[in-house]
């Protein structure tokens, strides 16, 4: 009897002490393979005990549904999209009137005289200056096929996709890549009284027109602020740039114009922003 009490009590011992080491190799195991976080079954569902937005792998193959730069793709709300439509184009055949330039006097537009219909204004984007300028001239007889649109202030204008007169056809191509490296603006300092105010389709002053006809062009903004300070006849001394003819485009009017950077009134220094 007592020789099976002791074989009894040595064996609780050993089971004792034995069950540390079975837990510890347990929890290796459950260790060694991949995070569950980390997986996604076939069907692309998180696993059980997984919510969205837990954090999850930083690195490998995105997850599905998303592509490399973590956006959502496919018909989910993640993803919109910007489609210009359909535009309907039409044909109004004329007389050309008058060409018209931009606040620049960068060509971009011309009136057409359609009979007893209302002048129409046409306009183009500024890099088709030189192709129009060949094409036609006050009077010409011109078709042009584009469409109606309207202004933020209203204004009602034909926007040109094509123009043909006699031979020559122009369409509404895309600027064509600068050649080389643009050279680096030169900084001009002009001084002068201000003779006029230079105003914008909307009537809000951009610019200030200097006794030499040098037009100094300012943000609207900024012409308020200077209500004030640049009356008319006031001396003022400014420093800028000087506005550069692009490829394509043309200036009706040979005029210096002068994108200001600093203003001096009555001897104070002023940033233009």
């Amino acid at each position: 009897m007592e020789t099976n009490a002791k074989l009894i009590a040595f064996a609780i011992l050993v089971s004792t002490l034995a069950s540390p080491f079975a837990h510890a190799q347990n929890q290796a195991g459950r260790g060694s393979g991949d995070p569950a976080i980390a997986r996604q079954t076939p069907d692309g569902n998180m696993p059980d005990g997984v919510r969205p937005g837990d954090p999850g792998r930083r690195h490998g193959r995105p997850g599905v549904g998303y592509n490399g730069r973590g956006n959502q793709q496919g018909p989910g709300p993640g993803r919109q999209h910007h489609f210009g439509g359909l535009t309907s184009l039409t044909t109004v055949s004329g007389t050309v009137g008058q060409l018209v330039g931009n606040d620049d006097f960068i060509l971009d537009g011309f009136t057409l005289n359609s009979g007893s219909a209302a002048v129409t204004t046409v306009k183009f984007p500024p890099h088709l200056g030189v192709q129009v300028q060949k094409a036609i001239k006050t009077g010409s007889n011109v078709s042009v096929t584009g469409y109606s649109e309207k202004t933020s202030n209203g204004e009602a204008r034909f926007r040109m996709n094509s123009l043909t007169s006699g031979k020559i056809t122009v369409v509404d191509t895309p600027p064509a890549r600068p050649a080389g490296i643009p050279d680096t603006p030169t900084l001009t300092t002009a001084t002068g009284k201000i003779a006029d105010y230079r105003l914008d389709r909307g009537g809000r002053v951009n610019g200030l027109v200097l006794n030499d006809k040098t037009i100094v062009s300012i943000p609207s903004h900024v012409a308020y602020q200077l209500t004030d300070l640049a009356k008319k006849g006031s001396t003022i001394t400014v420093q800028g740039y000087s506005r550069n003819l692009r490829d394509g485009q043309v200036q009706l009017e040979k005029v210096n114009i002068l994108r200001a950077s600093v203003i001096t009134i009555n001897g104070q220094q002023y940033l233009v922003r």
